[in-house]
């Protein structure tokens, strides 16, 4: 079983937000408060937070868990970050009645290159997950958490296993758009931060070419975390995005 929470409804539209690779949802409590008018629903994907004993198999299954677990009979705006913006690029493919809209940050649409590179970069990624001290600097330096949040950026860190690390990262790094994604009909938002890698970067042009629906937008000054680094930012964008489509 995945966790979520979700908030009061009060009659309002419900917002789904996904997280990416080794988060959870605590990475969305600056949207919390600036998006209390909606009814927000905050899930672990599986491998992750609260839903780590539930196994990370592959995007199509995660899907299916949180189309039937989380979102079940209501209709929701889904809002990913990388791993999370596959995510919701998958829901909107596969459940279009179940999505009002798409905002989708951070992700490739093609192939990356240095493929083989995985086991080597997964080694590293392991070595800095026991390291403590690393994880703090990047919480503290990267990622500008305060002080009471860099416990649970650790936390949860550390639950991202080799396994769930290579197994989310084989799929990803292999996957393309094609065809098959053109039949999205709700409005999708396809961001990347003008910092981010190059991949992330192309996907604002190429997304649309196979999404009707979709526009791509380069955000000024972002990083690929940009959700955490520039909230009031984010939010705003966000904002924008939600309102003609509410």
């Amino acid at each position: 079983m995945l966790n979520f929470v979700e908030t009061e409804s009060k009659g309002n539209q419900s917002i789904l937000f996904i997280h990416g690779i080794g988060a959870s949802s605590w990475m969305w409590w600056q949207q919390e408060p600036a998006f209390s008018d909606y009814q927000l629903v905050l899930v672990d994907l599986p491998g992750h937070g609260k839903s780590r004993s539930t196994p990370w198999t592959g995007l199509a299954d995660a899907t299916d868990l949180i189309a039937h677990q989380v979102i079940g009979n209501r209709s929701v705006h889904v809002v990913g970050i990388s791993l999370g913006g596959h995510v919701a690029l998958e829901l909107a493919k596969r459940y279009p009645e179940k999505i009002i809209s798409a905002f989708i940050s951070g992700i490739t649409v093609k192939p990356m290159r240095f493929q083989f590179l995985l086991k080597v970069q997964s080694r590293i990624v392991q070595r800095g997950i026991q390291d403590e001290r690393y994880l703090k600097k990047l919480a503290r330096e990267h990622y500008h958490l305060p002080q009471d949040k860099i416990p649970v950026f650790i936390t949860n860190y550390q639950l991202l296993t080799r396994e769930t690390y290579e197994t989310i990262w084989q799929e990803i790094m292999q996957f393309r758009l094609d065809e098959s994604y053109a039949n999205i009909d709700c409005p999708c938002l396809i961001v990347a931060g003008d910092q981010e890698s190059r991949g992330i970067l192309e996907s604002v042009e190429t997304a649309p070419q196979f999404l009707p629906s979709a526009v791509g937008r380069l955000i000024p000054k972002a990083q690929h975390a940009w959700p955490v680094q520039n909230a009031q930012l984010f939010n705003r964008t966000l904002r924008d995005w939600l309102n003609p489509h509410s």
